[in-house]
């Protein structure tokens, strides 16, 4: 078996700055990422079939900087559980192929975009290398199956989320909201966006993703904060602004109260 640090590299076409790493992490557990020197929008999907779950992900560097000719602007990195290896986190009378989609997407939000950063970031040697992206690996694989349960809620007590029309509404403002999260819109100009009423947005938000807007708003700007303050050189005042807040001392006090530390605290580290 090889090891992650017996990496494989398969140069792209000719002309093409482009090359892919392929790592053994174990036996039934795989990981290829390829770097690639042209932006692309940030997407994950997953699939399942007969004999493995393979999920993909396309991701770009954090961040708005510039980027060097010879430096990647973006990434597609492919994890490969094989059937054998998801077997060993059940017991054989538990175990249930069919608890994973056969396909599922999943857009690549801010824990997801931090965990695909400390993979490509890591540098770990060895075991403990093997041991760090394995972990990230699975913790990816929870994210799938968490925007996956959250997908499918009981609906007893939200009778207009069984219309599809109406559940693809609330996903809608969903992704309003991640996509405007420095200057998120109201409850009333979300409400209009999406062609519904206040009550069914804010009832049907919680019942969904299990949080209110509100919370979702920050909970996001955090995560974002977060990943700016560990991925790229902003300040403190830089980031806060980067996720909507005008004062860098409400800010703090926050990501303090979501995270358990100061901003400039992370930001040293």
């Amino acid at each position: 078996m090889a090891d992650i640090n017996t990496i494989t590299e398969i140069p792209g076409k000719k002309n093409s700055l482009e090359s892919t790493l392929k790592y053994v992490i174990k036996n039934g557990l795989y990981c290829s990422i390829k770097k690639v020197f042209i932006e692309q929008e940030n997407s994950s999907f997953l699939i399942r079939d007969s004999e493995k779950v393979a999920m993909t992900f396309h991701f770009s560097e954090s961040g708005c900087g510039l980027a060097f000719a010879d430096m990647p602007v973006s990434y597609d990195m492919e994890i490969v559980f094989n059937l054998e290896y998801l077997k060993n986190f059940s017991s054989s009378d538990d175990f249930d192929w069919n608890q994973f989609p056969e396909f599922q997407d999943h857009e690549v939000c801010c824990t997801t975009q931090m965990i695909l950063h400390d993979i490509i970031n890591c540098k770990l040697q060895g075991m403990f290398r093997n041991m760090f992206i394995e972990s990230k690996a699975l913790a990816l694989l929870l994210c799938f199956q968490k925007c996956n349960i959250q997908a499918q809620p009981d609906c007893a007590s939200c009778k207009f989320l069984n219309k599809p029309l109406e559940k693809d509404k609330i996903v809608k403002a969903k992704e309003i909201l991640l996509s405007r999260l420095n200057t998120p819109p109201t409850i009333p100009e979300l409400s209009m966006q999406i062609g519904t009423n206040q009550c069914y947005l804010k009832k049907g938000f919680k019942e969904l993703f299990g949080t209110t807007v509100h919370d979702f708003i920050q909970e996001q700007r955090m995560l974002k904060a977060k990943l700016l303050l560990t991925t790229t050189d902003h300040s403190v005042s830089e980031v806060a602004e980067e996720i909507g807040f005008s004062s860098v001392s409400n800010f703090s006090s926050a990501f303090k109260r979501l995270t358990g530390v100061f901003p400039s605290e992370l930001h040293k580290n």
